[in-house]
């Protein structure tokens, strides 16, 4: 999973080349969707979902949707439209009222992890301009007892 690449998709193009045989999926969680899309068409054997983010002016993606990977609801959202950047408050209670199993959402360009009511909310930083420097990304597993993260650094 990655969020917030804009414009930037060396390192992206990387992580997706070293894990495309071992995963199910690519997530985008937006800022740039045509970062995503350009991804898409570099790996066309992977399954992506995207998403749309403030720095995307396009109504080709969704600004936020629920998938199912297993038995598991998981909501996508770049995490804008609920002011993730002061507080969680509005996208827990989002998450909660789609009961979800995880949402994962970027914007912030910082890795984060927490759980509230037993909902994992993840957050894969981001690939260019992470707030602590570093390149982040996040691989999450879903398993028959939840989902599973794993922040990771380029």
């Amino acid at each position: 999973m990655i969020s917030d690449t804009h414009g930037i998709v060396y390192d992206a193009e990387r992580i997706i080349k070293k894990y495309e045989k071992n995963v199910q999926m690519c997530i985008h969680l937006g800022d740039l969707v045509k970062d995503a899309v350009y991804l898409q068409n570099r790996f066309p054997n992977l399954k992506f979902e995207i998403v749309r983010g403030n720095n995307d002016f396009t109504k080709d993606f969704p600004s936020e949707q629920v998938i199912e990977l297993g038995s598991k609801k998981i909501l996508i959202t770049h995490g804008h439209m609920y002011s993730v950047k002061s507080t969680y408050d509005l996208i827990v209670n989002h998450a909660k009222a789609f009961r979800v199993d995880a949402c994962f959402f970027g914007h912030t360009h910082q890795q984060e992890e927490f759980y509230s009511d037993g909902i994992l909310f993840l957050n894969p930083g981001s690939l260019a301009f992470s707030r602590d420097g570093s390149k982040t990304f996040a691989i999450a597993e879903v398993t028959p007892y939840g989902v599973v993260a794993y922040l990771e650094k380029v």
